[in-house]
């Protein structure tokens, strides 16, 4: 049976039976050589995001940094105009099938999504033969 649970910052959330944080939701974005920035999950309710993971399977390939920010992006948001997730970007030039974990904000407010938010992805540089996914874990608060 769940319990509730006080957070850190002071937010209440749910707490499993084995004393997890309860029912983690995920929400993973695709992208290729081809993708512009994009949204690719609309919160339902709040939540805040725990972990940001990063796996590409094939290594960009472009002369220049080629990068990927996940952000939280209000409603009438445009992507690139919203809030940064981590405090670094993810590296779509990484070793391939090798998985990267984002370093999320140190800023408690910036993980927190309110029902009608979206995640995306804001990209730097050209994604030239890049492919991959990105996978973001949230808590339900």
């Amino acid at each position: 049976m769940p319990n509730l649970i006080q957070f850190d910052d002071g937010s209440m959330g749910i707490q499993g039976s084995n004393l997890d944080a309860g029912a983690f939701i995920f929400a993973s974005a695709d992208y290729n050589a081809a993708s512009v920035d994009f949204s690719f999950f609309v919160a339902p309710r709040a939540m805040k995001v725990v972990g940001i993971t990063l796996r590409p399977t094939v290594a960009g390939t472009d002369g220049g940094a080629v990068t990927a920010q996940v952000e939280k992006v209000p409603s009438g948001t445009a992507i690139g105009s919203g809030t940064d997730l981590m405090s670094a970007t993810l590296n779509l030039k990484g070793t391939a099938n090798t998985n990267q974990t984002g370093t999320l904000s140190a800023t408690a407010s910036a993980l927190r999504l309110a029902a009608g938010d979206a995640l995306g992805v804001d990209f730097t540089g050209v994604l030239t033969n890049a492919t991959g996914v990105i996978t973001v874990a949230m808590i339900p608060l």
